[in-house]
């Protein structure tokens, strides 16, 4: 079925759990997490330094980036193409998200993303700055409407002389009561994103409380998996790996450690947090145990049966991973993954090609790895 910019508008506000999962908190809380990926999407190429989040007392939030988010187009206003996001003029609701676009976290990427933020927002403030321009709209349930001029000194351009402010307050006609946002939840995605995203500064700060936290990961994945494996004895420094399979993209950090590592498994797929038993585990652990059978029979150590079992191999692991493919499909706005046996096999074949290649670079990690795997020499 067809929809008009307009069509499509009404849509979303008519049956709008349909795309964004429920009109509670949850709800609005990725209402924030959308603008967030705008920063991950700048962050990752380098046109970002800093992303900040205000939320409102009134119920508001305010999120800022220093600089445009996304990739700008060789002749076209940066400002056509903003307003087109938010109104889904021009916009091809079929088409994919670009090469080197992250997916959006309700619709194909997160410029479109912006179209449905603002159908269920009332109201939602833009301001961008490019060059020496400045752009403003308000909008309230998606339509643009008249609205004075503010010179609070927020609205002042960052020092780049490029940035975008998105203001928005969930309809309070489609939305739950009571208003806000889920802090706890927010704070968690902030810590995750800024080590997907390294070398950006990320700020959440809750006028209502005065709580404020603040994240900067030079060091990303490898950061984030010291951080969580820290208490549990490891074996050596995070081992880092990046490589592509077909059309799966594959970040990791690890650690092998001592004393068993509680709930080690953190990861995301397509920059979406991913429970445990996904493909993209299957294949991890399937890549791991391939890789220690092959180095315990060069070695020639004798075999345990249990020894590289999953549960046996997550007990001394910690991994934090980023899996991006094409592959990897979302079952409508709940966002639940659906089985890609072809990204179980790609994680997998990177994995073990990796793991051998590492532990036979380190022979004293390897040694005391098998001896708390139960392999030892005979």
């Amino acid at each position: 079925m067809l929809f008009t910019a307009d069509g499509f508008r009404r849509a979303i506000r008519r049956r709008p759990a349909l795309f964004i999962g429920d009109t509670a908190v949850s709800g609005k809380s990725r209402f924030v997490e959308s603008l967030l990926m705008l920063g991950v999407m700048g962050a990752r190429d380098s046109r970002l330094r800093e992303v900040s989040a205000t939320l409102a007392s009134d119920g508001a939030c305010s999120v800022a980036f220093d600089g445009l988010p996304w990739p700008t187009t060789q002749g076209v206003s940066p400002f056509a193409e903003l307003e087109s996001w938010l109104t889904f003029a021009n916009v091809d609701m079929a088409a994919g998200p670009p090469p080197g676009m992250p997916h959006g976290i309700f619709l194909q990427t997160p410029c479109i993303d912006l179209g449905l933020l603002n159908a269920l927002s009332s109201p939602l403030d833009v301001i961008a700055w490019s060059g020496e321009q400045t752009w403003r709209r308000t909008f309230r349930e998606g339509l643009p409407v008249e609205s004075p001029l503010d010179t609070a000194p927020d609205r002042v351009p960052p020092s780049s002389g490029a940035g975008l402010r998105v203001t928005l307050t969930p309809d309070p006609s489609i939305f739950d009561p009571p208003p806000g946002f889920s802090w706890a939840w927010l704070t968690e995605r902030l810590s995750a994103l800024s080590a997907l995203a390294p070398a950006t500064s990320w700020r959440l700060r809750d006028e209502a409380s005065g709580a404020d936290v603040f994240f900067r990961r030079e060091h990303g994945l490898a950061g984030l998996c010291a951080e969580r494996s820290a208490s549990s004895r490891p074996l050596h420094e995070p081992w880092v790996f990046t490589g592509r399979a077909g059309a799966t993209d594959v970040d990791l950090a690890l650690q092998w450690v001592e004393d068993p590592a509680s709930a080690s498994i953190l990861s995301w797929a397509n920059h979406e947090p991913s429970p445990r038993r996904g493909s993209h585990h299957a294949g991890l652990f399937r890549g791991l145990r391939t890789a220690l059978r092959t180095r315990r029979e060069t070695l020639g150590l004798p075999p345990v049966s249990r020894a590289f079992s999953d549960t046996a191999l997550s007990e001394r692991l910690t991994v934090v991973m980023s899996i991006s493919s094409s592959s990897i499909v979302w079952r409508g706005s709940l966002m639940h993954p659906l089985e890609a046996p072809k990204v179980r096999s790609d994680v997998s074949k990177l994995v073990r090609d990796w793991m051998k290649q590492t532990l036979a670079s380190h022979p004293k990690v390897e040694s005391e790895l098998f001896t708390l795997l139960g392999v030892s020499p005979s």
